[in-house]
């Protein structure tokens, strides 16, 4: 069962890897008009009319699902830095009892999926109702995209981990 735990710190560290990347990258959506195209994120929105450099401004005023959308993908963050201390410890042979350190990670695991699957869901839902104009074309971007990929790869973390948790020799008095 080391590579069901090899492969969940895999899973883990690309969706950790691609969750930051979603969280402070600004191409969330992209924009497309005849004056010139912009794309914004949760942190920024940047404007570039085919003239000059793109001018990016910083969001003073969020909405409240952007507000949402960051609150729960630093949430998610910081679950999933649990979830890595967790594997890594996973490796260390120990006496933890019944709440051991793989069942501790692959719970990070699922409540980071559940918090990155509650920002995004959020953020899809009220973008999807904004009212745009008829000259304006709006479609989501790579930053978007790549939040969505962190949920199952989330899940997979969890699932390989508590697979390999479930089938791991238990330690103790019973190996004796």
């Amino acid at each position: 069962m080391l590579c069901c735990r090899i492969f969940s710190v895999l899973m883990a560290s690309l969706s950790i890897s691609l969750l930051l990347m979603a969280l402070s990258t600004d191409y969330w959506k992209v924009s497309f008009a005849s004056a010139g195209t912009s794309h914004s994120g949760l942190w920024q929105y940047c404007i570039n009319t085919g003239l000059a450099e793109s001018q990016c401004f910083a969001v003073k005023d969020a909405f409240g699902y952007i507000i949402a959308a960051r609150v729960f993908l630093i949430m998610a963050s910081l679950a999933a830095l649990a979830l890595h201390v967790f594997l890594i410890a996973a490796f260390m042979p120990s006496m933890c009892g019944i709440l051991g350190k793989p069942l501790i990670a692959s719970m990070a695991a699922y409540v980071a999926g559940l918090f990155t699957l509650i920002a995004l869901a959020v953020y899809t839902a009220e973008t999807w109702k904004e009212k745009t104009s008829s000259q304006l074309q709006v479609s989501f971007a790579w930053s978007f995209y790549s939040g969505w990929i962190t949920f199952p790869l989330f899940l997979l973390a969890g699932i390989f981990n508590h697979v390999a948790s479930l089938n791991a020799p238990s330690s103790g008095y019973e190996r004796v």
